[in-house]
């Protein structure tokens, strides 16, 4: 008794299938920058950039094969417009992860001289854990870049000041302060554990130690 062969379609039709498949796709990726086009146009209409930011067309990895264009507004001169528009490096990663830390552990614009200063007064009682670490994490990056170092950082990634204001704040040039914000992001980096290949040791107050 012969084998029932399964149906499969020819080669030909195989082919044709899948050009008709890149097409949809083609025209489904059409219409979404045609969409994403008018809602810049809304965008600068209502807008007008009368703060100072601008849009930009950003690449975000939205997982570890594919990535994908979207529309940010940020201000010239930020830390999320030189670091954050085109190639996220470990500067920008170590920026972002910097302000998150500083969201974790609680920390406000009031109670950020406290922690530059080295006093936990500010500091909420009754705390969990991930706060703990993430202030702890904190007060580790104070010692790694310095209080100079860990204010301008505080400025430039947590409080969205730009390079300008900084300048002003710190009597700097803008050229000047810009190349000590890049070594003061290299640093953060480092002590993050975003530069590849330099993993550092991290001691904990119990006295233990982790990479």
């Amino acid at each position: 008794m012969k084998s029932k062969q399964p149906d499969t379609p020819p080669i030909e039709e195989t082919r044709v299938r899948e050009v008709w498949e890149r097409q949809e796709a083609r025209d489904r990726s059409a219409v979404r920058r045609m969409a994403e086009g008018r809602k810049v146009s809304r965008l600068r209409k209502s807008d007008g950039g009368k703060d100072g930011t601008r849009l930009a067309s950003v690449k975000i990895k939205v997982s570890a094969l594919r990535t994908e264009r979207r529309i940010m507004r940020c201000k010239p001169g930020t830390f999320e417009w030189r670091y954050g528009r085109d190639k996220q490096g470990a500067e920008f990663h170590a920026g972002n992860h910097l302000a998150i830390l500083w969201e974790r552990a609680g920390m406000t614009i009031a109670s950020s001289s406290d922690f530059l200063r080295g006093i936990s007064s500010g500091y909420p009682t009754g705390i969990s854990d991930g706060r703990v670490a993430a202030i702890d994490k904190l007060n580790g990056f104070r010692a790694h870049v310095g209080t100079a170092g860990a204010e301008r950082m505080i400025d430039y990634c947590v409080l969205g000041l730009t390079t300008a204001e900084i300048a002003r704040k710190k009597n700097m040039g803008q050229r000047e302060i810009s190349t000590v914000l890049h070594n003061d992001l290299n640093e953060t980096a480092q002590f993050l554990d975003f530069v590849p290949g330099k993993r550092r040791v991290h001691k904990h107050r119990s006295g233990s130690e982790t990479v």
